[in-house]
Protein backbone atom coordinates (compact mmCIF):
# COMPACT_ATOMS: atom_id res chain seq x y z
CA UNK A 1 0.00 0.00 0.00
CA UNK A 2 0.90 3.55 -0.10
CA UNK A 3 0.70 6.64 1.71
CA UNK A 4 -1.83 9.26 1.88
CA UNK A 5 -0.94 12.97 0.63
CA UNK A 6 -1.67 16.07 2.69
CA UNK A 7 -3.31 19.00 1.00
CA UNK A 8 -3.74 22.16 3.41
CA UNK A 9 -6.55 24.54 2.48
CA UNK A 10 -8.05 27.68 3.96
CA UNK A 11 -11.78 28.31 4.78
CA UNK A 12 -13.70 31.27 6.13
CA UNK A 13 -15.70 31.83 9.41
CA UNK A 14 -18.71 29.38 7.12
CA UNK A 15 -16.22 26.60 6.45
CA UNK A 16 -16.26 27.84 3.13
CA UNK A 17 -12.96 27.15 0.77
CA UNK A 18 -11.74 30.65 -0.06
CA UNK A 19 -7.94 29.38 -1.36
CA UNK A 20 -4.71 26.83 -0.53
CA UNK A 21 -3.00 28.08 2.29
CA UNK A 22 0.16 28.76 1.01
CA UNK A 23 2.03 29.12 4.07
CA UNK A 24 1.64 25.36 4.71
CA UNK A 25 3.46 22.81 3.09
CA UNK A 26 1.63 19.91 0.97
CA UNK A 27 3.07 16.39 0.94
CA UNK A 28 1.69 14.49 -2.31
CA UNK A 29 1.04 11.09 -1.97
CA UNK A 30 3.10 7.86 -2.55
CA UNK A 31 1.20 4.95 -4.49
CA UNK A 32 1.23 1.63 -3.81
CA UNK A 33 2.92 -0.56 -5.79
CA UNK A 34 1.77 -2.94 -8.44
CA UNK A 35 0.93 -5.85 -7.83
CA UNK A 36 0.36 -8.99 -10.04
CA UNK A 37 -2.28 -11.53 -9.19
CA UNK A 38 -1.63 -15.43 -10.24
CA UNK A 39 -5.82 -15.26 -11.37
CA UNK A 40 -6.26 -16.35 -14.66
CA UNK A 41 -9.13 -14.00 -15.61
CA UNK A 42 -10.61 -16.25 -18.34
CA UNK A 43 -10.99 -19.46 -16.36
CA UNK A 44 -12.29 -17.27 -13.14
CA UNK A 45 -15.19 -15.88 -15.12
CA UNK A 46 -16.19 -19.51 -16.35
CA UNK A 47 -15.97 -21.39 -13.23
CA UNK A 48 -18.41 -18.43 -12.02
CA UNK A 49 -20.66 -19.61 -14.59
CA UNK A 50 -20.19 -23.24 -13.52
CA UNK A 51 -21.22 -22.16 -10.37
CA UNK A 52 -24.01 -19.76 -11.13
CA UNK A 53 -27.68 -20.64 -8.97
CA UNK A 54 -25.51 -23.34 -6.92
CA UNK A 55 -23.95 -23.12 -3.45
CA UNK A 56 -20.00 -23.79 -3.30
CA UNK A 57 -16.93 -23.34 -4.06
CA UNK A 58 -14.45 -24.02 -7.22
CA UNK A 59 -10.79 -23.85 -6.76
CA UNK A 60 -8.08 -24.31 -8.82
CA UNK A 61 -4.54 -23.89 -8.30
CA UNK A 62 -0.70 -25.26 -9.44
CA UNK A 63 0.51 -27.17 -6.95
CA UNK A 64 4.27 -26.66 -7.81
CA UNK A 65 3.83 -22.76 -7.39
CA UNK A 66 0.93 -23.24 -4.74
CA UNK A 67 -0.55 -20.33 -7.08
CA UNK A 68 -4.40 -19.91 -7.67
CA UNK A 69 -5.98 -19.48 -10.72
CA UNK A 70 -9.26 -19.22 -9.92
CA UNK A 71 -11.53 -18.99 -6.81
CA UNK A 72 -14.96 -19.00 -6.72
CA UNK A 73 -17.31 -18.62 -3.58
CA UNK A 74 -20.96 -18.61 -4.53
CA UNK A 75 -23.50 -17.09 -4.61
CA UNK A 76 -21.53 -13.98 -4.24
CA UNK A 77 -22.45 -10.13 -4.26
CA UNK A 78 -21.53 -7.60 -6.83
CA UNK A 79 -19.08 -5.22 -5.55
CA UNK A 80 -20.92 -2.42 -6.43
CA UNK A 81 -23.33 -3.10 -3.73
CA UNK A 82 -21.14 -1.69 -1.21
CA UNK A 83 -20.31 1.67 -3.67
CA UNK A 84 -21.81 5.42 -2.24
CA UNK A 85 -24.67 4.94 0.47
CA UNK A 86 -26.63 1.61 0.98
CA UNK A 87 -30.09 1.79 2.45
CA UNK A 88 -31.05 -0.06 5.64
CA UNK A 89 -33.47 -2.37 3.69
CA UNK A 90 -30.71 -3.35 1.37
CA UNK A 91 -28.00 -4.38 4.09
CA UNK A 92 -30.76 -5.72 5.49
CA UNK A 93 -31.46 -7.94 2.68
CA UNK A 94 -28.12 -9.18 2.13
CA UNK A 95 -26.96 -9.15 5.69
CA UNK A 96 -29.51 -11.78 6.60
CA UNK A 97 -30.05 -13.52 3.16
CA UNK A 98 -30.21 -17.44 4.09
CA UNK A 99 -27.48 -18.28 1.34
CA UNK A 100 -25.13 -15.81 3.19
CA UNK A 101 -23.48 -14.44 0.08
CA UNK A 102 -21.23 -12.09 2.40
CA UNK A 103 -19.18 -15.33 3.66
CA UNK A 104 -15.69 -15.88 1.65
CA UNK A 105 -16.89 -19.95 1.52
CA UNK A 106 -13.41 -21.03 0.59
CA UNK A 107 -11.53 -19.04 3.53
CA UNK A 108 -14.97 -18.89 6.16
CA UNK A 109 -16.55 -22.00 5.39
CA UNK A 110 -16.18 -24.72 8.12
CA UNK A 111 -17.26 -28.12 5.98
CA UNK A 112 -17.02 -31.87 7.21
CA UNK A 113 -14.61 -32.85 4.92
CA UNK A 114 -16.08 -36.58 4.01
CA UNK A 115 -13.91 -39.00 2.22
CA UNK A 116 -11.33 -36.51 0.62
CA UNK A 117 -9.14 -37.13 3.76
CA UNK A 118 -9.24 -40.94 3.94
CA UNK A 119 -5.74 -40.22 2.58
CA UNK A 120 -5.10 -38.80 6.15
CA UNK A 121 -6.20 -41.82 7.42
CA UNK A 122 -3.97 -44.07 5.06
CA UNK A 123 -0.87 -42.12 6.11
CA UNK A 124 -1.29 -42.78 9.38
CA UNK A 125 -2.09 -46.62 8.74
CA UNK A 126 0.81 -46.66 6.41
CA UNK A 127 2.69 -45.05 9.14
CA UNK A 128 1.95 -47.79 11.79
CA UNK A 129 3.85 -50.62 12.24
CA UNK A 130 1.08 -52.29 13.04
CA UNK A 131 -0.10 -51.78 9.43
CA UNK A 132 0.23 -54.54 6.41
CA UNK A 133 -0.56 -52.62 3.62
CA UNK A 134 -1.29 -56.08 1.20
CA UNK A 135 -3.37 -57.53 3.56
CA UNK A 136 -7.00 -57.25 2.68
CA UNK A 137 -10.33 -56.58 5.11
CA UNK A 138 -13.32 -57.67 3.87
CA UNK A 139 -16.67 -54.98 3.06
CA UNK A 140 -19.98 -56.78 3.46
CA UNK A 141 -21.67 -53.31 3.46
CA UNK A 142 -21.78 -52.11 7.28
CA UNK A 143 -19.87 -52.67 10.43
CA UNK A 144 -20.66 -53.60 14.11
CA UNK A 145 -18.38 -51.56 16.71
CA UNK A 146 -20.35 -52.24 20.00
CA UNK A 147 -23.81 -52.33 19.84
CA UNK A 148 -23.38 -49.72 16.68
CA UNK A 149 -23.85 -50.33 13.30
CA UNK A 150 -21.53 -48.08 10.84
CA UNK A 151 -22.55 -48.58 7.42
CA UNK A 152 -20.55 -48.47 4.10
CA UNK A 153 -21.83 -45.92 1.53
CA UNK A 154 -22.18 -48.96 -0.46
CA UNK A 155 -24.35 -51.16 1.01
CA UNK A 156 -23.80 -53.82 -1.06
CA UNK A 157 -20.39 -54.33 0.14
CA UNK A 158 -17.64 -54.03 -1.55
CA UNK A 159 -16.18 -57.23 -0.79
CA UNK A 160 -11.79 -58.19 -0.18
CA UNK A 161 -10.23 -55.00 -0.24
CA UNK A 162 -6.74 -53.42 -0.01
CA UNK A 163 -5.92 -50.10 1.07
CA UNK A 164 -4.82 -49.20 -2.61
CA UNK A 165 -8.33 -50.70 -3.54
CA UNK A 166 -10.19 -49.02 -0.82
CA UNK A 167 -9.59 -45.65 -1.58
CA UNK A 168 -10.02 -46.35 -5.24
CA UNK A 169 -13.84 -47.22 -4.35
CA UNK A 170 -14.08 -44.93 -1.34
CA UNK A 171 -14.74 -48.32 0.86
CA UNK A 172 -16.01 -47.10 4.66
CA UNK A 173 -15.54 -50.28 6.07
CA UNK A 174 -12.35 -51.30 5.49
CA UNK A 175 -11.40 -47.34 7.29
CA UNK A 176 -13.37 -48.85 10.15
CA UNK A 177 -11.66 -52.28 10.59
CA UNK A 178 -7.89 -50.69 10.18
CA UNK A 179 -7.95 -47.31 12.46
CA UNK A 180 -9.18 -49.40 15.55
CA UNK A 181 -5.14 -50.20 16.05
CA UNK A 182 -4.40 -46.29 15.93
CA UNK A 183 -4.53 -43.58 18.95
CA UNK A 184 -6.80 -40.94 18.45
CA UNK A 185 -4.02 -38.32 18.52
CA UNK A 186 -1.72 -40.53 16.04
CA UNK A 187 -4.34 -39.32 13.28
CA UNK A 188 -5.01 -36.09 14.54
CA UNK A 189 -1.21 -35.73 14.20
CA UNK A 190 -1.77 -36.41 10.49
CA UNK A 191 -3.86 -34.05 9.80
CA UNK A 192 -1.55 -31.08 11.39
CA UNK A 193 1.00 -32.71 9.65
CA UNK A 194 -1.42 -31.66 5.97
CA UNK A 195 -2.07 -28.47 7.71
CA UNK A 196 -5.55 -29.02 9.18
CA UNK A 197 -6.70 -27.30 12.19
CA UNK A 198 -4.06 -24.57 11.12
CA UNK A 199 -4.61 -21.24 8.63
CA UNK A 200 -2.67 -21.62 5.57
CA UNK A 201 -1.33 -18.02 5.24
CA UNK A 202 -3.63 -16.95 2.39
CA UNK A 203 -2.60 -13.01 1.77
CA UNK A 204 -6.86 -11.93 1.54
CA UNK A 205 -7.65 -11.38 5.09
CA UNK A 206 -10.46 -13.32 7.44
CA UNK A 207 -9.28 -16.93 6.97
CA UNK A 208 -10.56 -19.93 9.56
CA UNK A 209 -8.91 -22.81 11.03
CA UNK A 210 -11.50 -25.28 10.95
CA UNK A 211 -11.34 -28.03 13.51
CA UNK A 212 -8.97 -31.25 13.92
CA UNK A 213 -10.10 -33.18 17.54
CA UNK A 214 -7.52 -34.71 19.71
CA UNK A 215 -7.87 -36.42 22.64
CA UNK A 216 -7.89 -33.26 25.20
CA UNK A 217 -10.61 -31.62 23.15
CA UNK A 218 -12.96 -34.69 23.04
CA UNK A 219 -12.29 -34.87 27.10
CA UNK A 220 -13.38 -30.98 27.23
CA UNK A 221 -16.09 -31.22 25.65
CA UNK A 222 -18.23 -34.76 25.94
CA UNK A 223 -16.45 -35.61 29.75
CA UNK A 224 -14.33 -38.51 30.10
CA UNK A 225 -17.34 -41.25 29.65
CA UNK A 226 -19.18 -38.99 26.87
CA UNK A 227 -17.48 -40.66 23.99
CA UNK A 228 -15.88 -43.64 22.85
CA UNK A 229 -13.86 -44.86 20.41
CA UNK A 230 -16.44 -44.92 17.88
CA UNK A 231 -15.42 -41.08 17.42
CA UNK A 232 -12.07 -42.41 15.63
CA UNK A 233 -14.40 -44.44 12.79
CA UNK A 234 -16.39 -41.32 12.28
CA UNK A 235 -12.63 -39.02 11.87
CA UNK A 236 -11.51 -41.97 9.56
CA UNK A 237 -13.82 -41.23 6.70
CA UNK A 238 -13.59 -37.13 7.41
CA UNK A 239 -16.90 -37.58 9.72
CA UNK A 240 -17.93 -36.39 13.31
CA UNK A 241 -16.18 -33.33 14.85
CA UNK A 242 -13.58 -32.74 12.27
CA UNK A 243 -14.41 -29.43 10.25
CA UNK A 244 -11.56 -27.99 7.14
CA UNK A 245 -11.95 -24.93 4.96
CA UNK A 246 -11.55 -25.46 1.09
CA UNK A 247 -8.38 -23.42 1.02
CA UNK A 248 -6.93 -25.89 3.56
CA UNK A 249 -8.13 -28.42 1.15
CA UNK A 250 -6.40 -27.30 -2.01
CA UNK A 251 -3.25 -27.08 0.28
CA UNK A 252 -3.62 -30.52 1.46
CA UNK A 253 -4.30 -31.54 -2.42
CA UNK A 254 -1.49 -29.76 -3.26
CA UNK A 255 1.12 -31.00 -1.04
CA UNK A 256 -0.03 -34.89 -2.15
CA UNK A 257 0.32 -33.56 -5.57
CA UNK A 258 4.19 -32.38 -5.08
CA UNK A 259 4.80 -35.61 -2.24
CA UNK A 260 5.31 -32.85 0.41
CA UNK A 261 7.09 -29.92 -1.19
CA UNK A 262 4.29 -27.46 -2.76
CA UNK A 263 4.55 -23.56 -1.19
CA UNK A 264 2.12 -21.77 0.23
CA UNK A 265 -1.40 -21.26 -2.00
CA UNK A 266 -1.38 -17.42 -3.06
CA UNK A 267 -3.07 -15.06 -5.34
CA UNK A 268 -0.02 -12.04 -5.39
CA UNK A 269 3.32 -12.81 -6.77
CA UNK A 270 5.25 -12.43 -4.18
CA UNK A 271 9.64 -12.55 -3.79
CA UNK A 272 8.86 -15.04 -0.71
CA UNK A 273 6.09 -16.33 0.83
CA UNK A 274 4.96 -17.84 3.94
CA UNK A 275 6.37 -21.04 5.14
CA UNK A 276 4.03 -24.00 4.20
CA UNK A 277 3.81 -27.13 6.72
CA UNK A 278 5.80 -29.86 4.84
CA UNK A 279 4.96 -33.48 5.78
CA UNK A 280 7.78 -35.90 5.48
CA UNK A 281 6.87 -39.71 4.55
CA UNK A 282 8.47 -42.52 3.19
CA UNK A 283 8.50 -42.85 -1.17
CA UNK A 284 6.35 -45.77 -0.81
CA UNK A 285 3.50 -44.19 1.08
CA UNK A 286 3.41 -41.43 -1.16
CA UNK A 287 3.53 -43.94 -3.79
CA UNK A 288 0.59 -45.63 -2.30
CA UNK A 289 -1.27 -42.26 -2.15
CA UNK A 290 -1.13 -41.70 -5.64
CA UNK A 291 -1.81 -45.59 -6.83
CA UNK A 292 -5.07 -44.85 -4.94
CA UNK A 293 -6.02 -41.82 -6.34
CA UNK A 294 -5.10 -43.05 -9.85
CA UNK A 295 -6.91 -45.71 -9.35
CA UNK A 296 -10.53 -43.81 -8.09
CA UNK A 297 -10.49 -42.15 -11.53
CA UNK A 298 -9.40 -45.42 -14.24
CA UNK A 299 -10.26 -48.55 -12.25
CA UNK A 300 -13.82 -49.48 -13.43
CA UNK A 301 -15.78 -49.11 -9.85
CA UNK A 302 -13.88 -46.08 -9.35
CA UNK A 303 -15.65 -43.24 -7.79
CA UNK A 304 -13.88 -40.33 -9.70
CA UNK A 305 -13.75 -41.39 -13.30
CA UNK A 306 -16.45 -38.87 -14.06
CA UNK A 307 -14.21 -36.12 -13.93
CA UNK A 308 -11.16 -37.83 -16.17
CA UNK A 309 -11.07 -36.60 -19.83
CA UNK A 310 -10.10 -38.83 -22.56
CA UNK A 311 -6.85 -37.22 -23.86
CA UNK A 312 -3.31 -38.44 -24.19
CA UNK A 313 -0.99 -37.86 -21.23
CA UNK A 314 -3.66 -36.55 -19.21
CA UNK A 315 -2.84 -37.94 -16.04
CA UNK A 316 -5.56 -37.43 -13.49
CA UNK A 317 -5.18 -38.37 -9.41
CA UNK A 318 -8.93 -37.49 -7.61
CA UNK A 319 -11.28 -38.66 -4.39
CA UNK A 320 -14.66 -37.75 -4.35
CA UNK A 321 -16.27 -37.37 -1.00
CA UNK A 322 -19.74 -37.21 0.57
CA UNK A 323 -20.07 -35.80 3.37
CA UNK A 324 -22.96 -36.27 5.48
CA UNK A 325 -24.14 -32.48 6.73
CA UNK A 326 -26.74 -32.45 9.68
CA UNK A 327 -28.53 -29.08 8.38
CA UNK A 328 -29.55 -30.27 5.29
CA UNK A 329 -28.72 -32.99 2.36
CA UNK A 330 -24.74 -34.12 1.89
CA UNK A 331 -22.33 -31.57 0.53
CA UNK A 332 -20.58 -33.04 -2.65
CA UNK A 333 -16.48 -32.92 -3.33
CA UNK A 334 -13.84 -33.77 -5.75
CA UNK A 335 -10.45 -33.02 -5.20
CA UNK A 336 -7.10 -33.85 -7.25
CA UNK A 337 -5.18 -32.77 -9.45
CA UNK A 338 -3.75 -33.65 -13.23
CA UNK A 339 -0.19 -34.04 -14.59
CA UNK A 340 -0.97 -32.71 -17.81
CA UNK A 341 1.60 -30.77 -20.52
CA UNK A 342 4.25 -31.28 -17.81
CA UNK A 343 2.34 -29.39 -15.88
CA UNK A 344 0.54 -29.41 -12.63
CA UNK A 345 -3.19 -28.33 -12.04
CA UNK A 346 -5.35 -28.82 -9.14
CA UNK A 347 -8.35 -28.84 -8.10
CA UNK A 348 -11.36 -28.19 -5.27
CA UNK A 349 -15.03 -28.27 -6.17
CA UNK A 350 -17.52 -28.52 -3.29
CA UNK A 351 -21.34 -28.01 -3.67
CA UNK A 352 -23.33 -27.41 -0.80
CA UNK A 353 -26.84 -30.12 -0.46
CA UNK A 354 -26.06 -31.07 -3.55
CA UNK A 355 -25.76 -35.20 -3.21
CA UNK A 356 -22.96 -37.43 -4.12
CA UNK A 357 -19.02 -36.42 -5.11
CA UNK A 358 -19.07 -38.60 -7.57
CA UNK A 359 -22.31 -38.08 -9.56
CA UNK A 360 -22.44 -34.03 -9.33
CA UNK A 361 -18.54 -32.73 -8.55
CA UNK A 362 -16.55 -34.90 -10.48
CA UNK A 363 -18.25 -33.76 -13.97
CA UNK A 364 -17.96 -30.23 -12.94
CA UNK A 365 -14.07 -30.51 -12.48
CA UNK A 366 -13.87 -32.32 -16.09
CA UNK A 367 -15.89 -29.39 -17.42
CA UNK A 368 -12.91 -27.13 -15.66
CA UNK A 369 -10.17 -29.18 -17.07
CA UNK A 370 -11.62 -29.35 -20.39
CA UNK A 371 -11.82 -25.53 -20.38
CA UNK A 372 -8.61 -25.27 -18.78
CA UNK A 373 -6.73 -27.27 -21.57
CA UNK A 374 -8.57 -25.43 -24.57
CA UNK A 375 -10.68 -28.75 -24.40
CA UNK A 376 -13.95 -26.58 -25.79
CA UNK A 377 -15.78 -29.58 -27.60
CA UNK A 378 -15.39 -31.79 -25.00
CA UNK A 379 -17.64 -29.21 -22.08
CA UNK A 380 -20.70 -30.41 -23.08
CA UNK A 381 -20.10 -34.28 -23.25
Amino acid sequence: MGLRGTYFYEVDASGKEVGSASELNDTRPIPGENIQTTIDKNLQMYCEKLMSNKKGVILVGQPESGGILAAVSSPDYSPDFFTGLITESDWQAIKNNPDKPLMNRYLQGKYIPGSIVKMITQVTLLNSEKFNKDNKQYCPGFYQFGDRIFGCWYTEGHGDLNITEAISVSCDVFFYKTIKQIKLNSLHDSFKQFGFGLKTKIDIPNEVKGLVPDKDYMLNRYGKYGWSQGVLLNLAIGQGELLVTPIQVLNYVNLLATKGNSPSCHFVFVDNLPDNVKPVLKNEIWDNIHEGLRAAIISKNGTGKKANLNLEDFKLYGKTGTAENSHGDDHAWFVGWVDYNNMKHSIVILLENAGSGGAVAAPIARKVFSYLFNKNELVSN
